[in-house]
């Protein structure tokens, strides 16, 4: 019977020392929480987009294709268009390239800013480098659209473009206009 009482006492105890905590300091509902929450619901998914620039080196407008996908856990993947390239060209926005990996989060409500990674491989003249995107893109929940803008750097194979003190490489960097539409399952 006293073996019994102990450990009726000690399960009591236990419980009451492990929910305590949560009545005296609960976890208050924040309005930045739901609008990250209603974000990141808007923005995840697979978009099918067009890039416009116009080329640094030429001159010449051009567009590509890309296909970004947003995970939840705020990764972003996308493989675009032109990653083969122009062989043997010797202007950096004709480099062939890999994989575009990277993160993103929310600003604002439907906005987000984005970096993201790959390798451009070396071609005619050129060295293969580290290649860094940025963009700025607004979502509408309604039309399922994404619309924003973006620009690329090269940086040196053997240079972190994540340290601040690293420069881009002397090409003028790439800037873009983004356009895409949400890949819907129906």
């Amino acid at each position: 019977m006293k073996n019994s009482r102990a450990i009726a006492s000690l399960m009591i105890s236990s419980v009451l020392a492990l929910t305590i905590p949560v009545f005296i300091n609960p976890h208050k509902a924040d309005a930045s929480d739901y609008s990250e929450n209603l974000c990141r619901r808007t923005v995840v998914g697979t978009y099918l987009a067009t890039a416009s620039q116009t080329n640094s080196t030429s001159g010449q407008p051009s567009s590509y294709r890309e296909i970004i996908t947003f995970t939840a856990d705020g990764n972003l993947i996308a493989n675009d268009s032109n990653a083969g390239g122009v062989p043997g060209s010797s202007n950096p926005n004709d480099q062939p390239f890999g994989v575009i990996q990277g993160s993103w989060k929310c600003t604002e409500n439907n906005k987000i800013v984005a970096k993201a990674l790959n390798f451009s491989f070396p071609s005619g003249s050129l060295a293969g480098n580290i290649v860094l995107t940025e963009y700025q893109l607004t979502f509408n929940p309604q039309t399922g659209t994404v619309n924003g803008s973006g620009k690329f750097n090269f940086f040196n194979l053997n240079k972190s473009p994540l340290d601040q003190k690293t420069q881009p490489l002397a090409i003028p960097p790439f800037k873009f206009s983004y356009q895409g539409v949400k890949l819907k399952a129906d």
